[in-house]
């Protein structure tokens, strides 16, 4: 790629002989991204991420790096997020790092650091150009002023959200590509010869048709691209109709793919807003961003523009006095935009050219159109680069002696931003302090309070889970969520009666909650449970075969109905159901891992075993479905295939210690009793380590 050339002399003297080495800003990018973010790589699984990179069926093989082109990113949920790439990294980062949480960290700080980078280099190929007019020496400073854009903006803490955040790393993913399609396609456009040039267009709208894959907000760069070629492309008018041809090209190619997944009934909800109210909203947030963008003070994942605990649609026109302030902040905000662009001193290509990449990026989160929040720290991660080149914009209008200031308190700016990013990112150490840290800073909303609960549930904390749920229902009283994981908090310490009044639903009102909230579930599988628990077996099928109804995609009730026909009327009831689930889904691993076990139980071996080598291609080191294939060849007296599975689960899974006890229970029988032992030691080596 062309490289402008760096004067010595100028307001930057020798700051900017090291901007051209794009090495050494690599190595800054890199290193600017681990200061800021180092504290998030010893963290956990945290709110989303407890699906995406655990119960997602779709990562722990390459098997599914087409089938994720078929689904929407979450399973089980009213969503409609058609993010398959970002998929294809957990597929990546399953294979590479074995489920260690900490590669998945280091993943995400190097897409971040990686999208810097190439923000750099594209910076450092558009500042020139655009402000081509209005000096003819442009380089020196624009290359100076590329790098400190990019590093700003890699230690923004803004960005902890889609940086920190495991499940966030898609802004990350379509930064990365939709950059570096932009960078090829200048290519293709600086190419002397037909063929080349084809081949760099082609390959930038492949790259750039991954870039869309990993987030919507894709599209965004596709305007911004498409906005450029028309406003500063030297090309002809004929190269920039070819050129935005191509774009619509890609884009309906997307839109083919985004078909696939079978049509999902989004969750209900109330009347839009007025364009008025819609307005205000739009204002709140523009000032809600402009001050976390300019002093990121409070941050939380969850925020909210309207009051809390009333309907949006009322709460819209009954504004506090934080909603008041922030809609003067983004009124503000934007009358200095224009007033900046307006201004006739050097760097005015480039203000324009910042606020028009803030506005554009702005556009689709700023409440104008519907959106399942109303404002987001990660929703602002393409917008934010608009906001810091319109800064610098600003910087270009200053004499000399202020530019070599303002190299200084840019440099301290990173420095401070990268601390504050540093001490944000210690929220994500684990979900509980994550919790408790984004409740302390305003984020009680309850998405968080449910989630807090849930961990206590998973401690086995009954108590505070259920003080905070009594608390959310009178917070909250129509979120049905809450009422139900009462209910199942209040099973789980033997309070029935109780339990059952709050998991009942009648038919109306369950089939009204499946259609307001995601995952309810839960609440027919549990009150299932109390019933048998009773013995009331043919009422908990019977409540399981309703819910069966409304979630049929849902494997908990398949795999519970399965449970409570073996039980009752034996395996083969209990297999049509499973193999009917199965066939459905190839990709279901439980589905076939219980597929397998309830085969041999009826006497069939060999369909056992196939079911079992289907379930061990779909997760590449999980032991379990080979180790149930020894099981079943020690059972047919054929020890030597027992030994080659046994070994095999071992090998995915070398720190289960059940897989050592079922392995010395194959070398006894192969009459190798010294082996045996070894393997029984190593089993309660592995248990005393893990308990410790």
């Amino acid at each position: 790629m062309k490289t402008f050339a760096i004067r010595h002399h100028g307001p930057f003297g020798g700051v900017a002989s090291w901007c051209r080495h794009r090495l050494l800003i690599l190595l800054l990018c890199f290193a600017a991204a681990v200061a800021a973010y180092a504290p998030a790589v010893s963290g956990g699984l945290i709110w989303d991420d407890a699906y995406l990179v655990g119960q997602n069926p779709f990562f722990k093989s390459p098997v599914f790096c087409l089938e994720v082109f078929r689904h929407y990113l979450f399973f089980d949920s009213f969503s409609t997020y058609y993010r398959p790439v970002q998929n294809w990294s957990y597929i990546w980062d399953y294979w590479l790092w074995r489920g260690n949480t900490a590669g998945y960290h280091l993943t995400n700080i190097g897409l971040h650091a990686g999208a810097g980078f190439l923000l750099c280099i594209l910076l450092q190929r558009l500042l020139p150009e655009l402000l081509r007019r209005e000096t003819e020496r442009p380089a020196t400073w624009t290359s100076v002023a590329a790098v400190f854009i990019s590093l700003l903006w890699v230690v923004h803490p803004i960005h902890n959200a889609a940086v920190a955040y495991i499940s966030g790393r898609a802004d990350s993913l379509a930064a990365v590509f939709a950059l570096l399609a932009w960078l090829l396609a200048l290519r293709a456009q600086e190419a002397k010869e037909a063929g080349c040039r084809s081949l760099w267009a082609v390959v930038a709208g492949v790259v750039m048709l991954v870039a869309l894959c990993a987030k919507e907000i894709a599209l965004m760069w596709l305007v911004l691209f498409l906005a450029h070629q028309w406003w500063q492309g030297r090309e002809g008018v004929r190269t920039k109709l070819v050129t935005t041809a191509a774009v619509l090209a890609v884009v309906i190619v997307y839109a083919v793919l985004h078909s696939l997944p079978a049509h999902r009934v989004p969750m209900e909800n109330g009347p839009p807003a007025p364009l008025a109210a819609r307005v205000l909203l739009m204002l709140r947030a523009l000032g809600d961003y402009t001050g976390l963008i300019v002093f990121p003070d409070t941050l939380h994942m969850e925020r909210s523009l309207v009051d809390e605990g009333v309907e949006q649609s009322a709460a819209l026109w009954r504004t506090h006095a934080r909603g008041e302030w922030l809609s003067v902040i983004g009124l503000l905000a934007f009358l200095g935009a224009v007033k900046l662009c307006r201004w006739r001193a050097p760097g005015r290509s480039m203000r324009i050219a910042g606020a028009a990449w803030f506005g554009i990026a702005f556009l689709p989160i700023s409440n104008l159109f519907p959106l399942n929040a109303e404002v987001a720290e990660h929703w602002i991660y393409l917008a934010s680069i608009g906001a810091i080149v319109l800064g610098a914009g600003v910087v270009f209008a200053w004499p000399a002696r202020a530019q070599r200031w303002a190299c200084g308190m840019a440099t301290m700016a990173i420095v401070a931003l990268a601390a504050r990013t540093a001490v944000r990112s210690g929220d994500w150490v684990d979900a509980e302090t994550f919790c408790r840290r984004t409740i302390d800073a305003g984020g009680a909303s309850p998405r968080i309070l449910s989630t807090l609960a849930a961990i206590y549930a998973t401690k086995g904390e009954w108590a505070k889970q259920e003080d905070i749920l009594r608390r959310m229902l009178v917070r909250y009283p129509d979120y049905t969520p809450a009422r139900i994981h009462l209910g199942i908090c209040l099973a789980q310490q033997g309070r029935a009666p109780e339990a059952e009044a709050l998991l009942d639903l009648p038919a109306p009102a369950a089939a009204e909650t499946a259609r307001r909230f995601p995952r309810t579930w839960p609440a027919a599988v549990n009150l299932a449970r109390l019933r048998q628990q009773a013995g009331e077996v043919d009422a908990a099928l019977s409540i399981l075969r309703e819910a069966h109804d409304r979630f049929p995609e849902v494997w908990e009730i398949v795999r519970y109905q399965s449970d409570l026909l073996r039980d009752e009327e034996g395996a083969r009831a209990a297999l049509a159901g499973v193999e009917r689930y199965a066939a459905e889904r190839w990709w279901h691993l439980d589905a076939w891992f219980t597929l397998g076990r309830l085969r041999f139980a009826v006497g069939d071996p060999d369909g056992a075993i196939a079911a079992l080598k289907q379930a061990a291609a779909l997760d590449l080191y999980n032991g379990r479905p080979l180790a149930g294939v020894a099981e079943i060849e020690l059972a047919r007296n054929r020890p030597e295939a027992a030994l080659a599975a046994q070994c095999s689960a071992i090998a995915r899974d070398p720190q289960r210690p059940t897989h050592y006890l079922e392995l010395g229970a194959v070398l006894q029988q192969l009459g190798r009793p010294a082996e045996a032992q070894g393997a029984v030691r190593k089993a309660q080596t592995l248990a005393a380590r893990a308990g410790s």
